[in-house]
């Protein structure tokens, strides 16, 4: 009987210690598509959040820059991004409200559009 107790006792452990084992604690196994949360602790930067994101979807195809400014959209400096702002045209466009831009391509993610609006929000500071 006691033979037993301690059997179960023992298996009953290495259970619960390999059940623990198990844990992952991987983003990409967490947030499958990219589902990462969105952390808008932080002030958001026009250097590191909001350039990035004008140059690679707005500016790299050549429909917002200097060069060929469609619709007069400049979006390759903080000037001409700062207008767009200002005026609710950045944000309208990018949240499919009065547009939809990135033109053929996917709406932005939600927390990148978060992030442009709290960059906005702030005052479009030159950060």
């Amino acid at each position: 009987m006691k033979n037993t107790i301690l059997l179960l006792t023992v298996v009953s452990l290495v259970a619960v210690f390999a059940m623990e084992s198990c844990y992952y604690d991987k983003a990409d196994l967490l947030y499958p598509n990219g589902n990462l949360p969105c952390d808008t602790s932080v002030v958001a930067r026009f250097s590191s959040e909001v350039m990035p994101v004008m140059a690679n979807s707005c500016n790299s195809g050549g429909c917002h820059n200097s060069t060929d400014a469609a619709s007069g959209v400049i979006l390759d400096t903080y000037a001409g991004i700062k207008v767009q702002a200002l005026n609710g045209r950045l944000i309208g466009s990018i949240d499919h409200i009065n547009g939809t831009m990135p033109k053929g391509g996917a709406k932005l993610a939600s927390c990148t559009i978060t992030k442009i609006q709290q960059w906005i929000t702030t005052g479009t500071p030159n950060n």
